[in-house]
């Protein structure tokens, strides 16, 4: 099938299961499970691609003699800003660009812009802070490129899903906001709660960062097709609108409008990967929650987000090498809908029944180049399964989906136990997830805990805790957390709670070690500090620092 990747069994385990020869259509297989004496098939395999769409300027369209198309985006346009994260320079030195993205407006009057949280998260791999302001720049012309305009703060945000809200607070470089210069339009809110297969949508955003010395690109503009949805484990509903569309990295964030002109959607990347292209969207009922808590907030709130480990290989504390690539966390299912090359997976879980006929499964590459050889390992209860463990050369280049599904003949079903997915690229494992087949969850543990102010690459404490310094990080081994889809924690001083973190997606793996903490903003106070850490609201464990 076109833009079907090419894939190849790969021998991980020689001499541990006995292949049977068989004479079937195509690339299907039987082999022994271990332990266990059920017939497993794999069925045949795929990773979903698509073409490039043409990204066209607002000029270009225009010119096209398109019949509506032009007047219809060129009042679309403004309502895109791009968002810069820049850290500010000692002079002579300059500013540098942290992070770029776009931006859609979604009030005017209170100045509000929605955009990508990956583009705002505030913090480095060290849990210091990434960035010291947030630009926002326009393109009122639609076409010569965007100005930096103004300056932004992070208001609310939802990191669990990928949604920030910005609130414009001040010219560029400047102390204060000039009356009447903000006067951009904002979009109209729509509904993308019935969006499904063929919906047609038009995306609009940036390209990237400039270059060093030169400008972005003008404003684009790309039609897209809505090809699927996906949802996540333990989340109601679709949280993810899948579509033909491919992107440049600085498009995340950007607006994603029906024909109508309505907003429906803003175009996210799962990580933020200039490597990677931008091929989502999330549904605009994912944020308006995000979009009431910024309008009801005071003007002066700003959002504390919270440091975390970000970027280890799942299971270990080493961290991922820096090439670009990124694997999303594996999500299973039950069951999934097949039409036209596409696969949407509608019952999301990790655990289920023992006797499924079938297990699906899906996770996402992003900046993953053309010819690299992805590796998928299955295990059971720790057994390594070759049988189903394979390979295949990624074509998908700068973004791509994967998934299949394993099944057994017959009415026994899948084995009882743990499957274990192992996504592995460039040698090194980037991803796993462990579905539970007819098995409760072990226990989620922590222990070996420490403290500090900045982490080191190993999730280490790389300085000790410190009254004044930034942040607060506590350090700490897990065990257990298969089942684990949330993490959060509370923090204390002096027994009164003065903060408490959104929820984290848990992708860091089975066992392994991490790192959490708070950044209040302003150096930290002597005296009894409590971090409360807590999985999918149970309480694990209290850890209590004193500060002289």
């Amino acid at each position: 099938m076109a833009g079907m990747a090419t894939r190849r069994s790969h021998r991980l385990l020689a001499g541990t299961i006995l292949l049977l020869a068989i004479a079937l259509a195509g690339c299907e297989r039987i082999a022994k499970v271990i332990p266990g004496a059920d017939e497993a098939k794999r069925l045949s395999r795929r990773a979903v691609t698509s073409s490039p769409t043409p990204i066209i300027s607002p000029a270009r369209a225009a010119a096209s003699g398109v019949q509506g198309r032009a007047l219809a985006d060129a009042q679309l346009a403004p309502a895109i800003v791009q968002v810069l994260a820049i850290e500010a320079g000692r002079a002579p030195a300059p500013a540098t660009v942290f992070r770029a993205g776009s931006g859609v407006i979604v009030d005017a009057t209170n100045r509000l812009i929605l955009t990508s949280y990956a583009v705002v998260q505030p913090f480095r791999a060290d849990g210091t802070a990434a960035y010291s302001t947030i630009v926002i720049a326009t393109d009122r012309k639609g076409g010569e490129g965007p100005t930096a305009e103004f300056e932004a703060e992070l208001v609310t945000a939802d990191p669990a899903i990928d949604v920030a809200v910005l609130r414009v607070v001040r010219d560029a470089g400047q102390s204060s906001l000039s009356a009447g210069k903000f006067n951009l339009p904002a979009a109209i809110l729509g509904d993308a709660r019935a969006a499904s297969a063929g919906l047609a949508l038009r995306l609009f955003g940036f390209p990237g960062a400039p270059e060093a010395g030169g400008r972005t690109q003008a404003i684009s503009i790309s039609k897209a097709t809505v090809t699927g949805v996906r949802g996540v484990a333990g989340v109601t509903g679709r949280t993810w609108l899948k579509t033909d569309a491919r992107l440049p990295y600085g498009a995340a964030g950007g607006g994603a409008f029906n024909q109508a002109g309505a907003l429906v959607g803003m175009l996210a990347q799962e990580r933020y990967v200039p490597a990677g292209q931008v091929a989502q969207v999330r549904p605009l009922d994912r944020a308006l929650d995000a979009i009431e808590r910024a309008r009801r907030a005071d003007p002066a709130a700003r959002y504390n987000a919270s440091p975390h480990l970000t970027g280890n290989v799942p299971g270990t504390a080493r961290p991922l090498p820096n090439d670009g690539m990124w694997i999303s966390r594996p999500a299973f299912g039950e069951n999934a809908i097949e039409a036209q090359g596409n696969r949407d997976i509608f019952d999301y879980n990790i655990g289920f029944a023992a006797g499924k006929p079938a297990l699906y499964y899906e996770y996402v590459l992003l900046g993953v180049p053309a010819g690299s050889i992805v590796e998928e390992r299955w295990f059971l209860d720790d057994v390594l399964q070759d049988s189903l463990s394979s390979s295949y050369r990624w074509d998908g280049r700068g973004f791509g989906m994967a998934g299949d599904r394993i099944t057994v003949p017959g009415a026994a079903g899948l084995p009882r136990g743990r499957w274990r997915l192992e996504v592995w690229a460039g040698t090194v494992l980037r991803a796993q997830a462990t579905a539970l087949i007819g098995v409760e969850p072990r226990e989620a543990r922590v222990s070996n805990f420490a403290d500090g102010s900045a982490a080191a690459p190993d999730a280490t404490p790389q300085t000790p805790s410190a009254t004044g310094a930034q942040q607060f990080l506590v350090f700490f081994d897990f065990t257990g957390f298969e089942a684990v889809q949330r993490l959060d924690w509370l923090v204390f001083r002096d027994n009164q709670r003065v903060y408490t973190s959104p929820p984290v997606a848990w992708t860091a793996g089975d066992s392994g070690r991490f790192w959490v903490g708070y950044a209040p903003g302003r150096p930290l106070g002597p005296g009894k500090w409590e971090l409360e850490l807590r999985v999918d609201s149970r309480v694990l464990t209290v850890r209590a620092v004193v500060l002289p």
